[in-house]
């Protein structure tokens, strides 16, 4: 394989004004493009332009590539587009004379690429839905980018590999944060690699005891330090994003390794989280929110709801928000059983009136809006003809893993305060588990009513969860995510 070298942009034809270089980019670039490269793994910490070195790749093995197919694969659609294809400095966002996106005939879209081969296409696949995978199935596929590829499904991943059996110049390229050890994807595939340059003395010992290596296939660590963007405060506060010694310290942060405990959130959890979110006057009356509270600037409303079958319960979650939608407060809650004290089922008619109760109770708040589960379509069109005087929507389309990630940003970074009245919310969160053989993708779902509570929070976030998760936010309604 190269060995490394000076090397400049005209060398390797990058012609990228927008995105800056190092050595380390620049190695992995030459490294890429070496026609004995067959699989290649950037393994590491958060915001180490792994990713976005992945992508400058990926376009360049597209440019030259023979054959008539690639394809990017991540967790949703959703995740293709935003992290992948139109993020900063996504693919379509760096090479906007190159890609454009096509509609099927049946189905979704894919990316159409003009290169010197003439036109190419490249497959979008969430991986989280197997009934997607039709999309590389039946194609011979050269080159394949998958994001996050320790959530990918097993599956997936080697169907990817089959179809690019019959290609010219086959390339895959994994990105990922630390995960279990044992994971199957470091078993099968990221410990048969060569290390190229540094890695955690850990990683190179799990990667140095499968002595079997497969040919082409190579790995690179990254950190903080590789990104050319980040300035030296940034990776200050970086490093004290999450508490030492937790899951996410060691494995995005350290970028090493690990496995998850059996709790989701406790390690990011405080007392303090749980405060008095109102200000009292001299007659110890609530002041009027609509003058906002001088105590905690709630101005914004939101409310999340979780409808429910069965013996499981129903939940209305209010919430409130600062100007700028950086910080959230746990207010009000109303939770109720799917079934009265007779055993019969409360109907939409009774749920109905209870959430206009629950509203009557907060009249003085102006809601941005009521956010209900998307899989409710029948309930969302029917509360949209109650003339509740507030817009209902479909909570917004997250996945378990990436509302699991902004709580646990939440709760570390104090910017959530839950109200003592609804201290049953902390405490939800303070016993979620994981599922079963799922850890660190999906917490276990038990029928419990904790799980109906941290559903209705989340309904009531996720619109906003752009500017939950950013340091500082000005945009107000464009904080959207």
């Amino acid at each position: 394989m190269p060995t490394k070298r000076n090397k400049t942009l005209a060398e390797i034809s990058v012609p990228l004004p927008e995105v800056e270089y190092n050595d380390k980019i620049l190695d992995a670039i030459q490294i890429a493009l070496d026609v004995r490269t067959r699989c290649l793994t950037f393994e590491g910490t958060i915001r180490s332009a792994k990713t976005v070195t992945s992508i400058q790749i990926f376009h360049l093995l597209v440019q030259r590539m023979r054959g008539k197919y690639a394809l990017i694969a991540a967790e949703n659609y959703d995740a293709i587009r935003t992290n992948l294809l139109q993020a900063e400095r996504g693919l379509m966002t760096l090479y906007p004379d190159k890609y454009r996106f096509v509609k099927e005939e049946i189905g979704g879209f894919y990316v159409e690429a003009s290169t010197k081969n003439g036109i190419k296409e490249i497959l979008l696949c969430g991986y989280a839905d197997s009934s997607k995978w039709e999309k590389i199935l039946g194609k011979d596929i050269e080159i394949v980018l998958i994001d996050e590829v320790n959530i990918a499904d097993k599956q997936f991943v080697d169907e990817t590999f089959a179809r690019q059996g019959a290609t010219e110049h086959p390339v895959t390229i994994f990105t990922l944060n630390g995960d279990d050890p044992q994971h199957l994807v470091y078993q099968e595939r990221i410990n048969k690699s060569l290390i190229v340059g540094n890695c955690p003395a850990s990683t190179k010992a799990e990667m140095d005891n499968q002595r079997t290596k497969k040919r082409g296939y190579l790995y690179m660590w990254w950190s903080f330090d590789d990104n050319p963007k980040l300035t030296n405060e940034q990776k200050r506060e970086l490093r004290h994003e999450f508490p030492v010694g937790s899951y996410y310290h060691k494995t995005k942060i350290l970028g090493e390794r690990g496995k998850w405990g059996i709790l989701i959130f406790a390690d990011y959890m405080e007392n303090s989280l749980i405060q008095n979110c109102f200000v009292y006057d001299g007659k110890n009356k609530r002041i009027d929110y609509s003058k906002l509270d001088p105590k905690f600037n709630i101005c914004k409303f939101t409310m999340g709801v979780d409808i429910a079958e069965g013996k499981a319960s129903n939940v209305f979650m209010l919430t409130g928000f600062d100007r700028t939608y950086g910080r959230a407060f746990v207010l009000d809650r109303l939770i109720f059983k799917s079934r009265d004290d007779m055993g019969r089922p409360v109907g939409f008619k009774k749920k109905t009136e209870l959430l206009r109760m629950f509203l009557a109770k907060h009249a003085d708040k102006k809601l941005d809006f009521i956010s209900v589960d998307s899989a409710e379509g029948n309930y969302i069109n029917d509360l949209r003809g109650e003339n509740l005087g507030v817009q209902i929507i479909g909570s917004y389309k997250s996945t378990i893993k990436q509302r699991i990630d902004l709580l646990i940003i939440l709760f570390n970074k104090h910017r959530i305060t839950i109200d003592p009245q609804c201290a049953d919310v902390y405490a939800a969160y303070q016993s979620s588990t994981w599922a079963k053989g799922k850890e660190g993708i999906e917490r276990e779902d038990s029928g419990a009513q904790a799980n109906d509570i941290m559903d209705a929070l989340e309904y009531s976030l996720t619109t906003y969860m752009t500017a939950l998760t950013t340091a500082s936010n000005s945009r107000g309604e464009g904080a959207r995510a």
